[in-house]
């Protein structure tokens, strides 16, 4: 039997002392044929066996941050690509989220107003009220008609409508006229209508739809007489006589929440035919009152009652008759 040392491994090639045995062997006769070389698979196959296996790590899950870390490239070419399907009108944009804006208007209660004066905010809806307690008859038409040649002092509205600015707000716009029929004495009220100012009432078919009252006015003819330099210009007093006049601003934070300026201005201006004949009422009825203490001593020269001094105007006129 052959006495040659088997291999350590079929990956290791024989030593010398095989190859020794080996030779000794084959001069007997009798020995083994030669050893043989470990062929390539069997030396891998016997490394695979000697190396300690590695343990096998478990897969933990991909974080969030991780995956959006990836895959920020392919976001953000994605939202180019959303972005220039919006700008181009493949996708329509919708808002359902974002109402329309609401009418210019104020809160349904009594508030201070830019330039002086207070809504009637807190009388929204109400019909017929008014600041300045009417006399009966007092909103039937205007111009009033004279009773006698002496019907005294008179108060009739030049022009109303709306005045929009630049940016898209506006106020409406009240011109006031007074004049005196029956008499040639001089009408000189205080600036501010006795420190009371006036009040603007406008009702529709369903209450009251913007109103205020304390409201200064602007009077033009003092305006001009204090640029002009002339005596008396900056007294407390205007004269009024002979068709003088101011104008009243009417912000919309006097209007009713749900009205707008522009609106309510159109529907004061009453319906007419092609021959601008009116045919009818507007639907929103206008009045403007105020009371000065000269317009009762006025009155008394003239041997009228005073009337507590108060004057008022509407914005109806005599529809023609058919």
């Amino acid at each position: 039997m052959s006495s040659l040392p088997p291999a350590e491994g079929p990956d290791e090639s024989p030593s010398d002392e095989q190859w020794e045995a080996f030779l000794r062997d084959a001069m007997e006769g009798g020995g083994a044929g030669a050893p043989k070389e470990a062929s390539a698979r069997d030396r891998l196959a016997a490394a695979r066996v000697r190396r300690p296996r590695r343990p096998r790590r478990p897969r933990r899950p991909r974080s969030a941050t991780a995956w959006l870390a990836s895959a920020a490239p392919w976001t953000a070419v994605a939202a180019v690509v959303v972005f220039g399907a919006f700008q181009t009108g493949l996708i329509p944009r919708s808002s359902p989220s974002s109402p329309a804006p609401a009418p210019a208007s104020g809160p349904a209660e009594a508030v201070s107003l830019p330039g002086g004066g207070t809504s009637d905010g807190d009388q929204c809806g109400t019909k017929g009220y008014h600041h300045f307690p009417l006399p009966a008859g007092a909103t039937a038409v205007e111009p009033p008609s004279a009773a006698s040649p002496a019907s005294g002092p008179q108060l009739s509205l030049s022009h109303y409508g709306y005045a929009a600015d630049p940016e898209g707000e506006g106020d409406i716009v009240i011109g006031l006229r007074f004049t005196t029929p029956g008499t040639k004495k001089p009408l000189q009220v205080s600036r501010t209508l006795g420190g009371e100012g006036a009040a603007v009432e406008i009702e529709g078919p369903d209450g009251l739809v913007a109103g205020a009252h304390g409201l200064p006015v602007i009077w033009p003819s003092a305006a001009r007489a204090s640029a002009s330099g002339a005596s008396g210009a900056s007294g407390a007093s205007v004269d009024v006589s002979d068709g003088g006049g101011g104008e009243i601003v009417v912000p919309a934070e006097a209007l009713c929440p749900g009205h707008d300026g522009d609106s309510v201005a159109k529907s004061l201006v009453p319906p007419a035919d092609s021959t601008g004949t009116v045919t009818g009422p507007p639907p929103y009825r206008l009045v403007v009152s105020l009371r000065d203490p000269a317009v009762g001593t006025l009155r008394t020269t003239l041997g009228l009652p005073a009337g507590g001094g108060l004057l008022s105007a509407v914005n109806l006129v005599p529809v023609a008759r058919s």
